[in-house]
C-alpha cells in the first residue's frame, strides 16, 4: 500500500509538473508575443485561474474591423441666441454703385425774380450776300468763301476775282472730265463735285441765290486749242423745285460765243430720272438741262474732249463750236447787276 501510495503520490507529482512546464511555455510563447507585437494594437495577455490545481490562459484576439457607421441622430433642439459681439472695425469703401433710375419730375418752383438787363453789344458785321460784296470788302483772290443767302444760310462759292472786273459767283465748272455729270434729279438738286475740279453748286442753292435781285449772267468758254470765247445775258434765275427750277433768262447782251440758250427759257430742268422735255432729251443726249426738243446747248453733257463723231451728246454750244465739238472748260457765273 505504502508503494501504491508512493506511486499515486508520483504521478499527481508528475502531473502538475507537466502542467506547470506547459503554464510556463505558454506564458513565455505569450510574453515574447506580446513583446514582438509592441508596435501592435492588440491588448496583453491575461492568466485566469479556474481552481487551485490548473489555471488556463486565454489569448484575447485583435479587434475586428470597424462596423459600417450609425445613421445620423436627430438634430438636437436649437440653442438660444448669444448675445450680440462687439461692434467690427469699419470696412473699406466699396464700388460705387450703378446709378439707379431717374425719379420722378418735382413740382414746378416759383418764378424767379427778373434778373437786371444785360448790356447790348454791338452788331456784328453782316456777311456778303455774292462775291461782289466781298470783292468789295477787299477780297481780292479768286477762291472758295461763303456768302450768305436772305435767309441767313451760308453756303460755300467760288468767287472769280478776276474774269471782266472780278466779283462772280460760279455755279457750274467743267475742266478735265474727272466728275461724272450724267446723273439724277437729286444730286442736281443738292449739288456735286470737287472744289479742286469740276462741279455743280446744286439747283436748290442757286435758287436761293437768284431769288432776290437782279443778276446778270456770263459763260466762259474754251476749246482745246486754248481760244476762249464768252456769252453774256441780262438777268438769270431758277425758281423753286416745286416749279422744277425753271430758268427765268433776260436778254442776250453779246459774246463772242453767241447765244445759245435764249431758246431754253421758261423751260423746266430736265434730268434722266425725271425728263419734262417733251422728246426726253435728257436720256438722249446724255446731260441735264433746261432743254426744249432738244437743245441749242447742253453744257452738262458729256465731256468728250473735242471733236465727236456722236451728235450733240457733248458739252456742247451750237453758235460756237457746233454739235459735234466738246468744250475743254466752261465756266457759269453770275453776278449783281449794277
Amino acid at each position: 500500500m505504502i508503494k501504491d501510495y508512493n506511486r499515486k503520490r508520483g504521478t499527481h507529482t508528475n502531473t502538475r509538473r507537466m502542467l506547470l512546464q506547459k503554464s510556463t511555455t505558454v506564458l513565455l510563447i505569450l510574453c515574447f508575443t506580446s513583446y514582438t507585437n509592441a508596435d501592435q494594437t492588440c491588448p496583453e495577455v491575461k492568466l485566469v485561474g479556474l481552481n487551485d490545481q490548473e489555471r488556463l490562459t486565454i489569448l484575447q484576439g485583435c479587434p475586428g474591423l470597424p462596423g459600417v457607421p450609425g445613421t445620423n441622430g436627430i438634430p438636437g433642439i436649437p440653442g438660444s441666441k448669444g448675445e450680440q459681439g462687439f461692434l467690427g472695425a469699419k470696412g473699406a469703401k466699396g464700388e460705387p454703385g450703378a446709378f439707379g433710375k431717374m425719379g420722378p419730375v418735382g413740382d414746378k418752383g416759383m418764378k424767379g425774380e427778373p434778373g437786371p438787363i444785360g448790356n447790348t453789344d454791338p452788331q456784328g458785321a453782316k456777311g456778303a450776300k455774292n462775291c461782289k460784296e466781298l470783292l468789295e470788302q477787299g477780297h481780292t483772290l479768286s477762291g472758295w468763301y461763303t456768302v450768305y443767302t436772305e435767309s441767313n444760310k451760308g453756303i460755300s462759292v467760288y468767287c472769280d476775282m478776276d474774269t471782266d472786273g472780278g466779283g462772280w459767283l460760279v455755279f457750274q465748272k467743267r475742266m478735265d472730265g474727272s466728275v461724272d455729270f450724267f446723273r439724277d434729279w437729286n444730286s442736281y438738286k443738292r449739288g456735286f463735285g470737287s472744289k479742286l475740279a469740276e462741279f455743280w453748286l446744286g439747283n436748290d442753292n442757286i435758287h436761293l441765290l437768284t431769288e432776290t435781285g437782279s443778276h446778270e449772267l456770263r459763260i466762259d468758254f474754251e476749246d482745246f486749242d486754248n481760244v476762249k470765247t464768252f456769252a453774256k445775258y441780262q438777268s438769270f434765275k431758277i425758281l423753286g423745285e416745286s416749279e422744277k427750277y425753271k430758268l427765268v433768262l433776260g436778254e442776250f447782251t453779246g459774246g463772242t460765243a453767241g447765244d445759245s440758250l435764249g431758246d431754253h427759257n421758261d423751260m423746266p430742268f430736265s434730268t434722266k430720272d425725271q425728263d419734262l422735255s417733251p422728246s426726253h432729251c435728257a436720256e438722249t443726249y446724255k446731260g441735264a438741262w433746261w432743254y426744249t426738243n432738244c437743245h441749242y446747248s447742253n453744257l452738262n453733257g458729256l465731256y468728250l474732249k473735242g471733236s465727236h463723231e456722236t451728235y450733240a451728246d457733248g458739252v456742247n454750244w451750237k453758235t460756237g463750236k457746233g454739235y459735234n465739238y466738246s468744250y475743254k472748260y466752261t465756266g457759269m457765273k453770275i453776278r449783281p447787276s449794277k
